[in-house]
C-alpha cells in the first residue's frame, strides 16, 4: 500500500509541476498540440493533479 502511495504521490507532484509550468509558458508543457492556452493546461494537468490528489488523501485515510 506504501508503494501505491509513494506512486500516487509522484505522479501528483509531477501532474502540479506541469499545471504550474504551464500557467507560466503553455508552449513549455503542450509542445505536442497545436493551440497553447492555460485553459487546455489545466485540463490536461491540473484535473488528474486534482484526482490524484483527492486519490492520495483517501488511501491515506483509509490505510
Amino acid at each position: 500500500m506504501e508503494t501505491l502511495i509513494a506512486a500516487i504521490n509522484i505522479l501528483f507532484f509531477t501532474a502540479l509541476l506541469g499545471a504550474i509550468l504551464g500557467l507560466i509558458r503553455p508552449v513549455i508543457v503542450l509542445w505536442f498540440m497545436h493551440r497553447f492556452n492555460r485553459m487546455t493546461v489545466l485540463k490536461c494537468y491540473g484535473l488528474p493533479a486534482a484526482i490524484l490528489y483527492s486519490l492520495k488523501l483517501a488511501l491515506t485515510q483509509w490505510a
